[in-house]
């Protein structure tokens, strides 16, 4: 299991500050929950399932709608490979430390479409 480091800085950050008290728990189990690339499954239903398991009532809706938050406010880039939703963290390497030698997903520069893109309407 990566040890992952959360500096006191983000204490202090516009861009957290701006999100949502959701959109903020969110960011910080995508900093604990990314491969050694800062790069996770982008696909709703697998954030909610992998990073709030316990959350009964948490709907793909709410985490749907954090991910776009998030992604609008530059915290999170989305992108497609092979027709899967992926998503990387772009200040990843300016924080973490990466061992790993391969990533567990692929690469966004591999990606058809990538960052700003329009997420599904989910009821």
């Amino acid at each position: 299991m990566p040890n992952r480091i959360i500096r006191e800085s983000i204490c202090t950050s516009d861009s957290v500050d701006k999100l949502s008290w959701f959109e903020e728990v969110l960011f910080y189990r995508l900093i604990v929950n990314c491969d050694d690339f800062g790069r996770f499954d982008g696909r709703a239903a697998v954030v909610k399932n992998r990073l709030f398991p316990l959350k009964e009532n948490l709907t793909l809706k709410t985490v749907e709608n954090a991910l776009h938050g998030l992604a609008s406010a530059g915290l999170v880039a989305l992108y497609v490979f092979e027709g899967k939703r992926f998503l990387y963290l772009p200040t990843w390497g300016k924080y973490q430390t990466q061992r790993a030698k391969v990533s567990k997903f692929p690469s966004p520069d591999e990606a058809v479409s990538y960052t700003h893109l329009t997420l599904p309407t989910i009821a």
